[in-house]
Parts: C-alpha cells; structure tokens; sequence
C-alpha cells in the first residue's frame, strides 16, 4: 500500500504509533520478512525465543515436538481449530512434556500471563499471506511469541466500516490458516472501531467504550478518535491477555460452535467485581439492563474466580436464580461455554452434600429450595449452616425479584461467610425495597443502562402502541349493552350487577371485548409482523382464564377463514382445579419446554431435520401466556408484544424486554397495549433507568409518521433547485438528479437522507399511512442506485431489505381499504417531549379530550406556517367544547365534528392546487392576502415570482440584509393594491414571518 493514502495515513500508521507508544515492537512486512515463505503464519523464530524465556527447561528435541505440535493444527473447521488452538494458549496442562526423562511431566507455557513482560509483542503491517485466491495482505497483524493473536483491517475515514469488517470476512475464508490462531479482529476507519471474533458476522462486531479518555489523550497527545479508544483499552498488554484467558468462550447453539468476546460493560463489571472482592471481601449489585448478557458475566466472572492467580483458593461458585426455567437456562449457558461438570441441586439437603467437600464446584439452584426453611419459621440465628467456607460466592440472578424476604434471609443465614454478587436489569431502589440495600449497600457496582444498550446495538429500541379506538368496548357502549340486558332488574339488583361489571377480572373476561381484540391482534399481526420478516409475537394474558378465552377467540376465527396462524397457550396447570378446556386447549405439561425452545425456530416446513435429527423450523406465530416465560426467555425471533394485562414496575419492564433482542432484518421490538398500562409503563422507566427519559427508548409508534413526513421533505427539498416535475418528467428529473449528485459530499448526504427515510418507511409500513410516499420511495432509491453507479460504481448497492420494502408497500397498496384509526391520524408535527407530554395527557381522560388535545397540538405545529387557516380551525374546536360541556352536543356529534376538522386539515394540504398555486408553500401567504386585497391568487404568485431569487438561497433566513430586501418587494407589490396604511406596515412583516417558519 502506498503510505500517502488516506487509509495509510489517517488510520493504519496512527494505529501503528499507537502500539508502538503501548510497548509493542513493530516492522513493515511489505519490507521486512522472517519467513521462509507466504505459506507460514507463523513467526518461528520468535515463537522458539519465547517459549525457551518462558520455559528455560525446554530444549532441543523436546522444543521442537512442542512447535510442531503448535504450527500442525489438526482441524476439520477453521472454528474447530480456532478453540483448539485457545485451548493451547489458555489451558495450563494442555502440553506437558518431561524436563528430563526421569522426570514427571511439566505444563509448557505458550504465553505467560502473570508475568507480562515475559511475553513477545509485535505488530506487523503489509504482510502478505498465501491466499486460496489471491494472497491476503491484512493492514496489521498482532503477534504475541511469534502466533499472530489479532488481525486489524483500516480503512480510510471516507470508506464504511463494513468494508473492513467484509475484508476481515474474506481473509477467513482467503487465507484460513492465518486465523486459526486469531484471538480478535478489528475494523477501524479512524472515527469508527469495531471488534469481533472469527466467524463473526457484522451485526455481532461491537464498538468499545470507556469511561475516561483521559490516559489514552495523553499518550496520542490529542483527542483520541474512536480507534484510538478501541486499541487502548483492548490492546493495552494486560488487557489484551486478560481477554484472551478469561473473556473468550466458545458456545455451542444448536450444534453450531460460536466464538463470543466480551461487550466492554462485561469486561469492565467483571473486573470491577473481582477488585472489589480483594480489596474490600465483599460483593455488591450489578445493574446491567436485561437483554445485555447478563448470564454470559456470570460465565467471565466464574472463569475468573477459578483463576489459581485470582487468590480465592478454588472457591464454590453457586448461581441462584427464581425460577426452574432460569435455573434451567442458566445452567445450559455454563454447560454451552465449557463448563461442564455444573450441578443443579435438587434439595437443601443435596446443596448441603454438594458444599461439604473443598474441591471447587460450580452449583446451580433456585431460591425456592431455602424456602422449606423458611416454612419452618425458625430464627435465622438458629439455622443450620450448610457451609461457612469464606471462598462461597453466590451470583444472583435478578436479584430485585427475591433478596428481600424471608426465603433470602435463611439463604444468607444458612451461608454466613458467602459473598454475595447480585445481577439484576430492573433495580428496586424505593424507600420500602432497596436491591442495593439487601447487598452491602452503597452504589452500584456497575450499571448498564437501557439507553446505552440500545446506543451500542446491543438490544433494540422499544416502541409502545397504544390502543385504537376499536380495541376497546367504550363506556358509553358498555352501558348500553347492560340496559338491554339488566334494565328489567330492580335498582339493588342492577347496582349489585353493576359493581360485579365494573370489577377488573369481568371487564378483561368481557367474551365480546376478547373476539375484538383477537380479531384485531390477527389483522395486526399479518399485516405489520408476519409480512416482510415473518416474526413472531407473545400475547401477555390477565390470567390463565384469559388466555384460554383468547386461545379459544383465535380458534373461532380460524373456522371462520379469518385467521391462518398457530397460536399455543403455554402455562401452568392446577390438577385438582382446572377445568377440562384448560388440557385441551393448551400445551400439555411434558411439551412445554419443547415448544417455547421450537418457537423460536423460523417458520417453514416443519417435516425438515438437521443432519442430526432436529426440528428446522416451527410454524407456530403466537405463544399466548399469563406468568410464565416474562423473564429470562430469550427469543431473538419476537418482535412484538400484545399485552392485555397489568404489568407493573420491574414486571411490566422484564416482560417488555421480551422484545427488544437483536435479530436480523429487525430494527425495534413493538408493545400492544390492551391493558392501559400507560402510566405505569411511565412510572417504569423512570424508576428504572435513573435520568433516562421515557423517549429515549419507549417511542410512541405514531411520532414515526411525523419522522416520515418530516424526512420526506427534506429529501424533496434536497432537489430544489430542479424545475423539473419529477411525476411528469421522471426520466428528465432522475437525469437531472444523477448530474447534480456528481460531488461526492452532496452525494453522500443524500445517500444519508434515502437511508433515513427507508428506516421509517421501514417502521411506518405497511401503515396506509406510507401510501403518500410509495413514489418517491421508490424514486429516490432509484435516483441513489443511479447516481452510485454512475459516480461510485462499487461503492455502494441496493439491500435486499431496501427491495423488500418497495414490494411490501405494493402489496399495501393493493390491499389497502384499512382502518380509519380514529387516535392515530391527528398528530404530524411534534418536539423531542412528545412521549411524555403524551402519557401525562392520556392519564385518566376521555376519548373526547384525548383527540382534541391531539388537534390542540396539530394547530400548536402548523400555525406558523398558516396562520390564518389554524386560527380558524382553533376557533372551531374552542366552540365545539364549550358546546360539549354545555351539553349542547352529544359525543357521536362531537366526534363527527373533530373528524371534519381533522378532514379540513388533511384538505388544506393540497388546497393550493385547487386554487392553481405553484407550490404548497404559497397557501399561507394566500391566506394572509386572501382578506384584504381583491386578487390573492395573482398578488401571491407576484409576490412569489418577484422574491424567489431570494429565496433560492439555503441560508436566507440568516441574511438580515436578504430579509429587508425581501420585505421591501413585498411592499412595493401590495402599493398597487387598496390595502390600507396600516396593513401596508404589518402585512409584509406577517408574509416574512410565513417564510421563515416554513
């Protein structure tokens, strides 16, 4: 590579300085070359050097069996030799040789990890390695002893980081000998740095974070960029061996081998745990948002506590968790990423057997197995110790549900000098519960918020629904129906009949309220789950009685035509009470933990096998559940949750969390709200995400068409300059277009406005409320593919899922009768408080007030821009709710008025067409004309045709001096009308106003 490129000079050689000033050697491999050819990967000679430092016994033939053992890998796979080859370089008696013949045989140290300067550290650019194609030239490798550790592929700034990433993918496949040694790989272009391990595709390569950048800015002596970061905290010497040995594991997932490296808040809590524990011998919380990896920790955690050089003399590690299923994913986790021999106690007394030895063992319960001595209702003071080894530590899975009674209480008492590591994605922290109180009190150890999850990719924003107006049976309605049925009662019996009505359990029961509802999740579901991506969705019940209702709901749809999609109930059963229809409609017991594992397979046929056996696919759409599986379940495949229940605090946010896991081609998991849990949902967010913002993460899916509209304009606004009607003249339009897109920086900002408004067309659809924007959807892809071919022909490509998108709007709009959701239509402007204004709104009040409220905000958005019209509009809506409260209008009369008013504003949109107007831009200066002189029409395109040179420039509304000279035409124009003196003064200053709000 030439080193006056920008990828040589603005990424590889600042990377290159920077290990340098780490302490790591380094030489040019385009230059310099140890090897005896391209084939090796390998830097022998060094890796001889370092094992004779490091095993001063080794010698001759012996040295030279174990180098061979290290450079013949033996492998089917290139992961097969990867995690052979970490077993190598981390395992202490994976090679053993004899220091002499007579003696016993002694571990042979690769790297040495407690001595850290012991070891050889190199970085080499340029090298080339022989290739199954071409011959690969990574940009740096990183040796440690001669075995190249870490492979970092630059680019320049100006070039994405995917084109690292796929460089890095094409060298595993290219050159995979090279890789059988790789701990990391790195993609950086200067502003952005990526790291993941091999075999890892681009959505699980992860930024870096820190929460200083002090030390790093003073060691590069300037703002440190993004892959400064990146290579100081990973490539640090301790650090970078530290990942190695005790961050890296290999899990196996349905037979499949997957390499996983730590996101940097697990590294960081780990570590942080460990130090805590030297130095203060105690534990504490760990607050890390659910969905972040909080059971991979654990596993980092326990690798580290097992450490000989930790100093916790082979300790017990028992991982305690509330529930048998957790109990039963927690364990499978540890058993995936290598630690075989963990057990599950069954009882108190098996805990105690298992603890009574001092060999070290990883044990796995619940809490529930102390619960037989709390039931005894002994004092904590008198229990039996099952254990008072000092070298206990007790990792506790969602710590907030169930270390502040009595069962947690005999727990501790049974394990007096255990240390206690709490986890937890939902804290208490109330005067009343405290999850920091019940361990040791003070701060948190390290805390991991939802936000910054969702910032790091690492889980999905959320975005909440709320119920449409045919979700539910209104009041009015409901009183209705119970006059027809009970109105022949006397007035004791019918109050009696109406507090039973009124009771939660009968609303939420109502059979005619659950087929609404269930035909309206089906339509919901085919519509904006199961089309493009085909997702999946869970519908969270009031109670068991409630799910077979819903369950029975879909059937009946089912046999009408209505509903093509598997639904399965999962809960729990009570033999002595359920009734029949409860076995017959749900899953049975001994297949429940078949089926939630099968949901999670894609749909498909369901008769296809793996090679080994197992089920492919699994068509079931919907699992419907009470209590069960609102935590721990782990179901990348969902997408949306329908909830007809009244979660609350760390319940209503563990359950949504459901939702919120990565998955390809899935950009946010969705909440349905039947339930009304709007203000707890609040109340939730604000307990557990600390000076978080309820529209950080939970975004009302309705301000997505506000971000449509918004970006649509900007795109359209983009191409001001072209007088060119892009309906009438597409080709001359897209040409014009094409040229204009010839500078690179004005093309890649338009390729950032197509993305933008691909992603909400992407949230939006198949909303008819996307239908507006179909031709320019595909007008503006089409103009982006266009102007990239012919500009940067390689650059950059149309995605499938972009091509996905243009066909699920097609389909949309052959089907697209919809519904009129009476909610859902009123808002197209609003600010970043938009979230909360809207929950505090909702609180408590009617349908009445909810959508003139929603019109309030409509007017509050626009009025600038159209002064006139809105305060019209204003008027009309003050004196339709004088007359509601006055009871001049009853409410069907009332509605019918707002949707009037809501039809005028959607009208006043394309009025200036009607009216022969140039461009929607002149309507409100119409308006302001239309009052006071005799011709609006023809002193508005006057005054248009006589500005518009002004206009034309992007900055005017900064220039004062463009300003007054644009007031002054406006003047001089309306001099030829009868406008009085004082409208002369005011009027052009109004018109002003109009353009620079607009």
């Amino acid at each position: 590579m030439s080193q006056n490129t920008p990828e040589y000079l603005q990424s590889e050689l600042p990377a290159i300085e920077l290990f340098e000033k780490l302490g790591y050697d380094y030489f040019d491999g385009a230059v310099e070359d140890p090897r005896n050819s391209i084939n090796e990967v390998i830097l022998e000679d060094r890796l001889r050097s370092s094992l004779t430092k490091i095993n001063p016994w080794l010698k001759g033939n012996t040295l030279e069996k174990v180098i061979r053992n290290i450079t013949n890998i033996q492998a089917t796979t290139l992961m097969e030799a990867n995690q052979s080859v970490h077993e190598l370089i981390t395992k202490k008696d994976s090679i053993t040789e004899k220091p002499t013949p007579d003696a016993h045989p002694e571990p042979v140290f690769i790297i040495d990890y407690e001595n850290i300067e012991n070891n050889d550290f190199l970085i080499v650019n340029q090298m080339k390695y022989k290739g199954i194609g071409n011959n690969s030239i990574p940009d740096i490798v990183v040796y440690i002893n001669g075995l190249p550790l870490a492979v970092i592929e630059a680019k320049s700034p100006k070039v994405p980081i995917t084109d690292a990433i796929s460089d890095l993918q094409y060298y595993q496949e290219n050159s995979p000998k090279l890789f059988y040694y790789n701990q990391i790989c790195v993609g950086i272009n200067k502003g952005k740095a990526l790291y993941g391990s091999v075999g890892a595709a681009f959505p699980h390569y992860s930024k870096f974070k820190t929460d200083s950048v002090e030390e790093v800015s003073k060691l590069v002596d300037r703002v440190p960029t993004d892959q400064d970061i990146l290579i100081y905290s990973f490539f640090q010497k301790s650090v970078l061996l530290d990942i190695i040995r005790n961050f890296t594991i290999f899990e196996v997932d349905q037979g499949k081998t997957i390499k996983k490296l730590p996101r940097y808040q697990q590294l960081r809590a780990v570590n942080k745990i460990i130090n805590k524990l030297k130095t203060e011998n105690k534990g504490g919380v760990v607050w890390h948002t659910t969905g972040s990896g909080k059971s991979i920790s654990m596993v980092y955690l326990a690798i580290k506590l097992r450490r000989e050089d930790a100093g916790f003399d082979n300790p017990t590690i028992l991982v305690v968790t509330d529930r048998i299923d957790l109990d039963n994913q927690i364990s499978s986790t540890f058993r995936r990423a290598g630690f075989a021999n963990t057990r599950q106690a069954s009882s108190i007394s098996h805990l105690k057997e298992e603890l009574k030895d001092s060999y070290g063992k990883t044990l796995m319960t619940t809490i529930h197995k102390f619960q037989e001595r709390a039931e005894e209702k002994i004092d904590p003071k008198d229990i039996e110790i099952l254990s008072d080894k000092e070298n206990i530590f007790i990792l506790v899975d969602e710590a907030h549900r169930t270390q502040g009674g009595m069962t947690a209480a005999y727990m501790r008492a049974s394990l007096p000098n255990a240390k206690f590591i709490a986890f937890t994605g939902t804290p208490i922290d109330k005067e009343s519960k405290s999850t920091l109180k019940e361990f040791y009190g003070g701060d948190y150890i390290d805390k991991y918020t939802i936000k910054q999850s969702v910032e790091d990719g690492n889980t999905l924003a959320i975005r909440y629904q709320t119920g449409m107006p045919e979700f539910f049976i209104e009041k009015d309605l409901m009183n209705e129906v119970f006059k027809a049925s009970f109105g022949h009662e006397n007035e004791e019996k019918q109050a009696k009949l109406k507090s039973k009505a009124a009771s939660l359990d009968t609303f939420l029961m109502a059979r005619r309220r659950v087929e609404e509802i269930a035909k309206n999740i089906i339509k919901h579901y085919r519509e904006k789950i199961y089309q493009g991506n085909q997702f999946k969705a869970m519908l969270v019940c009031h109670n068991r009685a409630q799910a077979i209702a819903y369950q029975k709901a879909f059937l009946r749809l089912k046999d009408q035509g209505l509903n093509t999609f598997e639904t399965k109930v999962i809960m729990s059963f009570d033999t002595k009470k359920d009734p029949a229809e409860y076995r017959e409609l749900a899953v049975p017991q001994e297949k429940i933990k078949e089926t939630i594992e099968n949901f999670k397979l894609p749909f498909g046929d369901e008769s296809d096998k793996s090679l080994g056996g197992k089920k492919q696919y699994d068509n079931t759409a919907i699992l419907i559940v009470s209590d069960m599986l609102l935590t721990g379940y782990d179901a990348p495949i969902v997408q949306c949750m329908y909830i007809d229940k009244l979660l609350k605090e760390h319940n209503l946010l563990q359950a949504i969390s459901r939702v919120n896991r990565t998955h390809k081609g899935k950009e946010y998991g969705l909440i349905v709200d039947y339930a009304g849990i709007t203000e707890h949902l609040a109340e939730a967010i604000k307990i557990f995400s600390g000076d978080l913002e309820p529209q950080d993460v939970m975004t009302n899916i309705e301000q997505e068409k506000t971000i449509l509209e918004n970006r649509h304009s900007k795109m359209v606004a983009f191409f001001r300059d072209i007088k060119i009607d892009r309906v009438k003249n597409r080709d001359k339009f897209v040409d014009a277009c094409v040229l204009f897109l010839e500078p690179e920086d004005l093309r890649d900002k338009f390729i950032d406005l197509v993305k933008l408004f691909n992603k909400s067309m992407d949230i939006v659809l198949p909303d008819s409320f996307a239908l507006a924007y179909e031709y320019d959807l595909k007008l503006f892809n089409d103009i982006k593919l266009e102007a990239v071919n012919t500009h940067t022909p390689d650059k950059l490509y149309i995605t499938k899922e972009e091509s996905k998108k243009i066909q699920m709007i097609i389909d949309e709009h052959l089907r697209a009768t919809g519904v009129n959701y009476l909610l859902s239509e009123a808002i197209d402007i609003t600010d970043s408080k938009r979230f909360e204004e809207e929950l505090a709104r909702k609180g408590g009040k009617t349908k009445e007030l909810t959508i003139a409220n929603r019109i309030k905000h409509t007017i509050q958005a626009n009025k600038k821009e159209n002064p006139e019209f809105y305060e019209e509009i204003s008027k009309r809506l003050e004196k339709l709710i004088k007359e509601r409260e006055e009871d001049r209008i009853d409410q069907v009369q009332l509605l019918l008025e707002f949707d009037k008013i809501r039809e005028d504003i959607a009208n006043s949109k394309e009025e200036w067409k009607r009216l022969g107007l140039s461009s929607p831009e002149q309507f409100p200066v119409y308006k302001s004309l239309e009052k006071v002189v005799q011709d609006p029409k023809d002193y508005t395109l006057a005054i248009f045709d006589k500005i518009g040179m002004y206009l034309k420039k992007e900055d005017w509304k900064n220039h004062d001096d463009i300003k007054k000279e644009i007031r002054k035409n406006i003047k001089s124009l309306l001099r030829t009308s009868e406008v009085d003196k004082d409208t002369l003064k005011t009027l052009p200053i109004t018109i002003l106003d109009i353009l620079e709000n607009q």
